[in-house]
């Protein structure tokens, strides 16, 4: 059975990292008859890793690409292989009995070592026993020929195999090349995973996906295209990911997609343990700012409220605990610190980023202010930015040093109504990037193209 990913954005934070955690968890006690993995589209943040070991919780994997591979292609059924010491006798018992026309042959420990075919095995007889001169020699030469091993005529050199990772497009091109029946699949050690043929790249199956907290295709972990989204959590606007048919997409104007999370459980009634509450609650506390962001609602204060008495932590202290370990650290580089958290947006054919640091300790970071607008520049260059914006947001004075860089930075500063910034202007009550800053600029960008 191939595994459904519950996988949140690239750059992951702590809501979308809780929000794929314990929705998999909520699915799999909903939906048994699948299996679901909890994923993060990119490393995780020591703020995360900080939540998760307390919690006691395992962390997510890390996938950084669903784009289809030759793992993708196997098919979910037993290895059928022979060894290297078979002979023919039992070689041909095996081949009638499963009616295999490919056999690999594998070690002890299911290392692929060669490959056979009914036709290798044909050819054998044929040039053994289809000469008419030799045929009062036959008993003998039919008794040698079914004392021989595998080992003795199975392929080894001039084969195509296939390790699990490579792409789709190049199993395309070496089958065209090559003409073979099946090839073998092998991992990085080269343990036997199974045979493939161009029947299976033609049923091939796409990765499924459930997306939580994005819903944006620049936000999706690589090789969206390729896979099959089926579920989307979110709270964020509607951006422009597509699907193969109608899914279950459930978007509210909340403050964290843990709150929508958190809801299913309690609405559905199913059992909510209590390191799995935690890890809501931080994901609630975290997108909220400790409920100052303008985008909390009573909806996450209120589910905020059950998941703090039943994880038995304080929401605000918790919060603090958490903030604490987000504050950069000395060995973050500063395209580092502006990437953690950085979003990519598109206005008819203009493309800005905006990325954004929550602190308790905003002087730390103003410490490092003009390096900081030195590398936004260098990053509009290079990803082709109009301009970048770096939202410096201080939880507990409730605003945000906004810095600008780029060859159209004049667009933040009409955005916010402010002369020339200097590189910089602090924002007195502005703490959500979604619900303050991106709409503001998006409708500048809008009146510009009229």
């Amino acid at each position: 059975m191939k595994p459904i990913y519950v996988i949140g954005h690239k750059n992951p934070d702590v809501d979308s990292v809780a929000a794929a955690i314990a929705y998999t968890s909520y699915k799999q006690a909903t939906a048994p008859q699948s299996e679901y993995i909890a994923a993060a589209a990119g490393d995780l943040r020591q703020e995360i890793g900080f939540i998760l070991d307390y919690l006691e919780l395992e962390p997510p994997a890390i996938i950084r690409s669903v784009g289809t591979t030759v793992e993708d292609l196997l098919e979910e059924e037993e290895n059928l292989h022979v060894t290297a010491d078979m002979n023919l006798i039992d070689l041909g018992a095996m081949v009638r009995q499963h009616k295999m026309k490919t056999v690999p042959v594998l070690d002890e420990k299911g290392g692929f070592l060669g490959l056979l075919t009914i036709g290798d095995v044909a050819m054998i007889f044929m040039n053994e026993l289809g000469q008419g001169d030799k045929i009062d020699d036959s008993p003998q030469i039919l008794r040698g020929i079914l004392n021989r091993r595998v080992a003795d005529i199975m392929k080894t050199r001039e084969l195509v195999l296939f390790e699990k990772d490579e792409p789709i497009e190049e199993v395309r091109s070496q089958m065209l090349a090559s003409r073979f029946r099946n090839y073998p699949v092998v991992d990085e050690k080269n343990r036997f995973l199974g045979l493939i043929s161009r029947y299976n790249l033609l049923k091939m199956k796409r990765k499924q996906l459930i997306l939580v907290d994005h819903n944006e295709k620049n936000q999706a972990v690589d090789g969206i295209d390729e896979a099959e989204i089926i579920e989307i959590i979110d709270h964020h606007r509607v951006g422009d990911l597509q699907t193969l048919s109608p899914i279950y997409f459930r978007n509210e104007p909340v403050g964290s997609t843990s709150t929508l999370v958190a809801e299913s459980y309690l609405v559905n009634r199913v059992a909510l343990e209590r390191n799995m509450a935690g890890l809501l609650l931080s994901g609630i506390i975290t997108d909220t700012m400790i409920f100052r962001s303008p985008t909390t609602t009573a909806k996450d204060k209120r589910i905020a409220d059950f998941l703090s008495a039943l994880a038995g932590l304080d929401p605000v202290d918790w919060g603090r605990r958490v903030f604490e370990r987000s504050l950069p650290g000395e060995h973050q580089s500063d395209e580092e610190l502006l990437r953690e958290d950085l979003k990519e947006y598109v206005s008819g054919h203009t493309t800005f980023a905006i990325s954004q640091i929550e602190t308790i300790d905003l002087a730390r970071i103003n410490q490092r202010r003009d390096l900081l607008l030195q590398n936004m520049d260098e990053l509009c260059r290079r990803q082709g930015y109009a301009f970048m914006c770096l939202m410096v947001t201080d939880i507990m004075k409730e605003g945000t040093e906004l810095l600008v860089a780029g060859e159209r930075h004049a667009i933040a500063e009409q955005a916010f109504g402010q002369g020339p910034l200097h590189g910089s202007i602090f924002l007195q009550g502005v703490m959500s990037r979604k619900k303050q800053v991106v709409p503001v600029i998006y409708e500048v960008l809008r009146k510009e193209n009229l």
